[in-house]
């Protein structure tokens, strides 16, 4: 990371305007919060540069139904403000998340990408699970995972 940048655990209230704005801004701020996010197990990282939240992401204890696993994970809401795009910090923060899920000893992440996201997560070793499929409002994705610890 390079001066003025930092990587934080945060609430899921600090991560609502930009879930909104970045991955559902035709819906209300409300609609930006799924069942899981304040559950024990969940944690939200923020990754600030020269003090704005520039990118988010959640992660949550959450197994997949056909993707074998011990102790598996969920990225869920991920998204960089357009302003802060393009400068590697997805990848950093989610770089971040994953060492926190292996010292947790998490086996498995998960999650349901957008088609416009794909070349991004290949490029981070994750591979693809599903076919191409439609969530209704949002848009075309496939599941995509990676095992964090060596089977």
């Amino acid at each position: 990371m390079t001066l003025g940048e930092q990587i934080s655990l945060i609430t899921t209230a600090e991560t609502l305007l930009l879930r909104q704005k970045v991955l559902r801004p035709l819906q209300r701020i409300e609609d930006c919060c799924s069942p899981q996010d304040d559950d024990p197990l969940t944690f939200h990282l923020g990754l600030f540069c020269g003090g704005q939240l520039a990118a988010v992401a959640t992660f949550q204890h959450q197994p997949h139904p056909d993707l074998p696993a011990g102790f598996p994970f969920r990225l869920r809401w991920m998204a960089a403000d357009d302003k802060f795009r393009r400068r590697g910090f997805g990848g950093r923060l989610l770089r971040h998340g994953i060492e926190i899920l292996r010292q947790k000893r998490c086996d498995l992440l998960w999650f349901n990408a957008r088609l416009k996201s794909f070349e991004f997560y290949q490029s981070l070793g994750f591979h693809f699970h599903s076919e191409l499929f439609d969530m209704p409002g949002i848009g075309p994705h496939k599941v995509m995972y990676k095992h964090l610890i060596p089977r």
